[in-house]
């Protein structure tokens, strides 16, 4: 099993683009027996991987942010954006929607699955005046939906949050489906229903307050169960 993560594209201190991916997911997958293959932010390229290499799922991993030209709003300059990350991981959902390969999407990955199927993100969350602002880096309440979920863990979860976009219901995709959300109405989790695709808002490879469920979900998604036995 070859499981490929992609990457952040960031500027370092001599203005330089840089793929990066912190350590944090490594050390994380390889409590599963995952020593993934890193994908670079080549858009040109990337199908060169799949072709080259038996890749059987793939994470698109947090950080950057999304640019908002994507979902049909305006970039005001302010945002740590990469047109080469974005146009990287069009491609390998592309890729992944033709070959039928399982995909995880992890906090930006999950934003990044809700806008190539038409969703839309909200930047209200760090205002301090937003129902919304307990969602940066702190732990929180998740009401779970999916039944095989609930039957395992209940109805309720606790996850950490390191966001500053997020999805609403009225923003997710009308091709995708939640499977968990907070009080206040942000999506936690979704899920594809004819592909094997499912994404969720919290770092499972950070900190945690509650491992059971990363673990659930980690194992069914390279056991290709749950969401993902499509």
């Amino acid at each position: 099993m070859l499981v490929a993560i992609s990457q952040r594209n960031d500027l370092n201190q001599h203005s330089d683009l840089i793929d990066n991916l912190e350590n944090s997911y490594i050390d994380y997958l390889r409590k599963f027996g995952i020593n993934p293959l890193i994908l670079p932010n080549i858009p040109e390229s990337i199908g060169y991987y799949f072709t080259d290499y038996s890749i059987s799922h793939v994470i698109l991993s947090g950080g950057n942010d999304i640019d908002p030209v994507l979902y049909g709003e305006v970039n005001k300059g302010n945002l740590s954006v990469s047109k080469r990350r974005d146009q990287t991981e069009k491609k390998i959902i592309d890729i992944a929607k033709e070959k039928h390969i399982p995909v995880l999407g992890i906090c930006r990955g999950m934003h990044f699955i809700n806008t190539y199927f038409d969703g839309k993100l909200t930047d209200k969350l760090f205002s301090g005046a937003s129902i919304h602002s307990h969602h940066v880096k702190k732990d929180h309440d998740v009401l779970v939906l999916s039944k095989e979920i609930i039957a395992r863990l209940g109805r309720q979860i606790k996850v950490n949050s390191y966001h500053g976009f997020g999805i609403s219901q009225n923003l997710l995709s009308s091709e995708l489906m939640p499977f968990c959300s907070s009080d206040d109405g942000l999506i936690e989790g979704f899920f594809h229903p004819v592909l094997p695709f499912a994404g969720i808002q919290w770092h499972p490879e950070r900190h945690s307050p509650d491992d059971k469920i990363n673990d659930f979900l980690i194992r069914n998604f390279i056991g290709r169960g749950l969401f993902w036995k499509k």
